[in-house]
C-alpha cells in the first residue's frame, strides 16, 4: 500500500512524515515505510510463538511543493490512496482548500480522459462502451463531482483502472491542528464527506515531540489528555484501511505467522492469489479459524475436533481476523 501525502505550502506534509516515522530527522524526500499496528498480530505471536512474524507495511510519501503541479500529480497516479493535509481548519478555510485541492486533482484526470475520448474516437470507438462511461465521468468532473463520488460500480472502476484517475483514488483528508483538543467529528464531517473522503484529525508537530519521550504509558498519558485515544499513526492506517476497503487476515506456514491486506468481501480463493497465484490457480479448499480462537487454544488439532476450525470451499467470504490455511493443488 501507498499513500502519498498531498496539500498546499505549509500545510505541515514534512511534519505529518516525520510525526508518522517517530524521527525528528527523517528525509521528507525519501518514502516513509511502516509496519501496521496490530495487536492481534502481536497476540498470535506469543500464542503460537513463530520463529518470524510479518506484519503489512505501508508505504507514506511525501509529495514536495508544487504538489498540485502536472509533474507532481503525474508521479502519483501509482498510489493506493492520497492524503490532502489541511492546516488548522478552524480558521474556517477548511471547505474551500479541500474544494480547491479537489479541483486540481479533477482538472488533472479531465486532461487524461480527454485525451483517451480522442484516441476512442480515431480508433474508431465512439459511441462503445468505454467511450460512453469516458465521456460520463467526463462531464461529471466538468460539474465539480469526483470520480470517488459519482456512484460507479466495480465493472466501471475495473474499466477505468488502467487511467489511474486521481479523484477516483480513496482519498484522507488529514486536518493538521495546532496545539487544541480536536472538536466534534461533525464539524469536519460535511465537506469531508460531500466528497467520499475519510476525515482523520492529528496535531503533527505534537505527534512529533511526543514521539521524544521514551516512556509508552507517559506518551499515552499525554495524548489523552489532548483527547486522542490512539496515536497518529495508528489512526491514518485506520483511515487507510477504512478508505480503501480493506480487512487482514492471518497464515501460519512453517514458522512464519503473517498478516495479508485484502479486499472487503473478497472470497478464499482471492485471499489465495494474495498469497501466490499458484495457490489460487490450484485452490482446494480452506481451513480456517477465528484469530480469537486460535488465542483461546493455539492447538490445530484441538480447533478441528471442536468445530472451531472450519474446511470452506472457495466462495467463502473472508473475514476480518481470520486465520487461513490454504490447500492447493
Amino acid at each position: 500500500m501507498h499513500v502519498a501525502l498531498v496539500g498546499f505550502p505549509g500545510c505541515g506534509r514534512t511534519t505529518l512524515l516525520r510525526a508518522l516515522a517517530s524521527n525528528q530527522d527523517a528525509d521528507p524526500h525519501k518514502p516513509l515505510t511502516v509496519t501496521v499496528p496490530d495487536p492481534r498480530l502481536e497476540s498470535l505471536a506469543k500464542a503460537l510463538c513463530p520463529e518470524a512474524t510479518t506484519g503489512i507495511h505501508i508505504v507514506f510519501e511525501d509529495v514536495q511543493s508544487p504538489a498540485f503541479s502536472p509533474e507532481r500529480l503525474s508521479g502519483v497516479r501509482g498510489s493506493s490512496a492520497l492524503a490532502l493535509v489541511l492546516d488548522d481548519f478552524c480558521q474556517g478555510e477548511m471547505a474551500d482548500r479541500l474544494s480547491e485541492a479537489e479541483s486540481e486533482l479533477m482538472l488533472s484526470d479531465c486532461m487524461v480522459l480527454e485525451k483517451r475520448l480522442g484516441r476512442l474516437t480515431k480508433e474508431g470507438l465512439r459511441g462503445g462502451r468505454e467511450y460512453d462511461l469516458v465521456q460520463r465521468i467526463s462531464h461529471s468532473l466538468s460539474n465539480g463531482l469526483p470520480c470517488r463520488a459519482q456512484g460507479l460500480d466495480r465493472d466501471e472502476t475495473q474499466m477505468l483502472s488502467s487511467y489511474s484517475l486521481l479523484s477516483l483514488k480513496p482519498l484522507l483528508v488529514v486536518v493538521n491542528r495546532s496545539s487544541e483538543p480536536p472538536e466534534p467529528e461533525t464539524t469536519i464531517s460535511d465537506p469531508v464527506g460531500a466528497a467520499g473522503a475519510i476525515p482523520v484529525v492529528i496535531d503533527a508537530q505534537f505527534e512529533l515531540e511526543l514521539s521524544e519521550i521514551p516512556d509508552e504509558s507517559e506518551r499515552r498519558e499525554f495524548l489523552e489528555a489532548m483527547g486522542y485515544e490512539s496515536p497518529g499513526l495508528d489512526r491514518m492506517v485506520a483511515a487507510a484501511f477504512s478508505a480503501l476497503g480493506l480487512i487482514v487476515f492471518y497464515t501460519v506456514k512453517g514458522t512464519e505467522l503473517r498478516a495479508w491486506p485484502l479486499r472487503e468481501g473478497a472470497s478464499a480463493v482471492e485471499a489465495a492469489g494474495i498469497i501466490h497465484t499458484d495457490m489460487a490457480a490450484g485452490f482446494i479448499r480452506a481451513r480456517v479459524a477465528d484469530c480469537g480462537a486460535f488465542l483461546e487454544c493455539p492447538d490445530s488439532a484441538e480447533l478441528r475436533r471442536t468445530g472451531r476450525l472450519r474446511t470452506e470451499g472457495k466462495d467463502y467470504v473472508v473475514r476480518d481476523g481470520d486465520v487461513i490455511e490454504i490447500l492447493f493443488n
